[in-house]
């Protein structure tokens, strides 16, 4: 696809996402402490009936609706997921000439938890990951996506970035420390037939209270076909498996903390932004 058109279809589809704002707004409204009170009330319930209905309907406009996660004696909880647009210069922590020259909007994945354990009462929102409108256009001029499936696909690598992103928030034995002295990392993750280029970026102070974790957002950069991609760019991905079922085992997990350790890069954090 030729890139001008590639960069219109990005655009379209950045701006068809709702605005961060939607979300946080919400989070300082009565219709969040609304949906808190019908899950409580659901809660108490040993089958989950009608609390999909119940909570959905207080969590627009931030959310569409919300899913079943667990809904046991141990603990009964429900999830949902958007995806919205946001200026990276208005959430991630840069340097005064990268606000100069980077105020392009990404998409942002954004996930809502409501949980019930031991009498305990939880809502919570997540935001682990996002892909810049640079990588959209890139998987669409270099044939990794089209307009008809770039919703599905924005997801699918979304959701990818956040699982990579857990299993490093979840754990202390990694190597990726020097994360608190404002050290970023490069990942390249393999996509398609090409790869996708991942770096650690820092919410801004503005913004932190938003999200759940100290751990950077896993921010995708660019999408590089297979024609792009060096020897040693093969070598760092080599060996990549990450599991989709909801119980990982210890060998599934220790498998990929070890892949990311081989494979992140650190980036001098003046060039964070900068894609080759």
């Amino acid at each position: 696809m030729y890139k001008r058109l590639a960069d219109g279809h990005a655009t379209n589809f950045v701006q068809s996402r709702p605005r961060l704002a939607d979300i946080t707004d919400w989070l300082s409204s009565p219709r969040r402490e609304a949906a808190i009170l019908a899950f409580r009330e659901s809660a108490y319930s040993k089958k989950p009936g009608r609390v999909v209905k119940r909570v959905s309907k207080y969590v627009r406009p931030a959310f569409d609706v919300v899913h079943l996660a667990q809904w046991d004696k141990v603990m009964k909880a429900v999830f949902a997921v958007r995806l919205a647009s946001v200026r990276e210069t208005d959430v991630f922590a840069m340097h005064a000439d990268e606000e100069k020259v980077f105020s392009e909007r990404s998409v942002i994945i954004s996930d809502l938890l409501l949980l019930s354990a031991s009498n305990d009462f939880s809502a919570k929102i997540s935001i682990s990951a996002n892909i810049s409108h640079h990588t959209i256009s890139r998987l669409l001029e270099r044939g990794a996506s089209n307009p008809e499936l770039i919703e599905g696909d924005v997801l699918e690598i979304l959701q990818q970035a956040r699982a990579l992103r857990d299993f490093l928030s979840s754990r202390s034995d990694h190597s990726l420390t020097k994360l608190k002295d404002g050290m970023t990392y490069d990942l390249i993750v393999p996509y398609r037939d090409g790869a996708l280029i991942l770096r650690t970026l820092r919410i801004n102070a503005a913004q932190q209270s938003f999200f759940s974790s100290p751990m950077p957002v896993f921010s995708v950069r660019t999408y590089l076909d297979k024609s792009m991609l060096s020897d040693r760019q093969y070598a760092r991905m080599e060996g990549f498996r990450l599991s989709r079922d909801p119980l990982i085992s210890n060998d599934d997990c220790q498998h990929t903390l070890a892949w990311l350790k081989k494979n992140a890069e650190e980036t001098d954090p003046r060039r964070r932004l900068v894609v080759e």
